[in-house]
């Protein structure tokens, strides 16, 4: 009974020692596994303002993936993301702007009178995030939709609307009201059955020929001389009314003075006393023979002097020479 081996001492510790190295096998094993699933396409990270379309070897399945982190499978399952913001597709005559920024992409039209004319214009729209799966089936990608459906139709709408406006009309507001109004409904029309949502079609510039750009500008010079012309015109119409108004006035005071002069003899004779200064002299016939005698007025040195009643001292001398 003694020879019975007893219990080793030390096989506890392997135990441990083996479930450790089991634990540290197991999750080597599950970090290579997610290695291999990330390497091999089995993690897919859906950004914001996307929805994520999933697909079974290469075929649209119609489910459809929120933002964040999705776990699919490798080789079989791919996940393509679709912008669900709205965003703008821009036709512009300047380089470096719009969605062809390496050349001149304006919109060639021409007017009723055959000017040529280049439009600038943008599109603004989104992606219905409902039906991202059939948007990515009928167009593949927004780039498709852009240049497929978008680009054609707004272009030949616009050139179908600028046949019918004239030149000097085209221009202005209500000629690019009538060409934003034209191409938004030629696209709300392209737009029905689509995925996609029109928001505003918006005109930003009319480019005119350099021609008729300088023309404008003739014409308008020679407007503002017109207006310039007929103010003048206007000013002087209003100098010659305010003059003749004058002169009426001064013509009523002369007639007023006239009446009181006239009702007022003496008043008359008293202002043209006090006329009088001293170097002034007046020819009087007095005498009954005609002679003419010379009323010197002021202080004189010789000769006889008298005081008239009306106050001032008075030189009387015969014209002739006389005594």
């Amino acid at each position: 009974m003694s020879d019975i081996p007893g219990p080793d001492p030390d096989s506890g510790s392997d135990i441990d020692i083996d479930v450790g190295r089991g634990l540290r096998i197991a999750v080597s094993v599950v970090v290579a596994l997610a290695v291999a699933i990330a390497l091999f396409g089995g993690y897919h990270q859906v950004p914001e303002g996307h929805v994520g379309v999933q697909k079974s070897f290469g075929a649209v399945t119609g489910d459809q993936l929120q933002p964040g982190a999705h776990i699919i499978v490798p080789v079989k399952d791919s996940v393509q993301d679709v912008e669900i913001r709205p965003r703008t597709y821009t036709m512009a005559n300047a380089e470096g702007e719009g969605d062809r920024a390496a050349q001149s992409d304006a919109v060639t039209v021409q007017t009723v009178n055959g000017t040529t004319v280049d439009i600038d214009i943008t599109v603004r729209y989104k992606v219905q995030e409902a039906d991202a799966s059939g948007f990515v089936t009928e167009w593949r990608n927004v780039g498709q939709a852009e240049e497929r459906l978008i680009r054609p139709s707004v272009r030949s709408q616009l050139r179908d609307e600028a046949a019918g406006i004239q030149t000097s009309e085209i221009y202005t507001n209500s000629g690019r009201e009538r060409l934003g109004d034209a191409a938004q409904q030629k696209l709300e029309s392209a737009f029905e059955g689509e995925a996609l949502v029109l928001e505003e079609v918006q005109v930003r510039t009319v480019d005119l020929p350099d021609s008729y750009d300088q023309a404008l500008n003739d014409k308008e010079i020679a407007k503002q001389r017109v207006e310039e012309k007929e103010f003048e015109i206007q000013q002087a119409e209003r100098d010659k009314e305010r003059q003749e108004i004058q002169a009426e006035a001064d013509a009523r005071v002369i007639e007023i003075r006239g009446e009181a002069l006239r009702d007022n003899p003496v008043v008359l004779k008293q202002q043209y006393v006090q006329s009088i200064d001293d170097s002034d002299k007046v020819i009087l016939a007095t005498d009954d023979e005609g002679t003419p005698i010379i009323l010197q007025t002021g202080r004189s040195s010789g000769g006889n002097t008298s005081s008239a009643d009306t106050g001032f001292s008075t030189n009387v001398t015969n014209a002739t020479g006389g005594n």
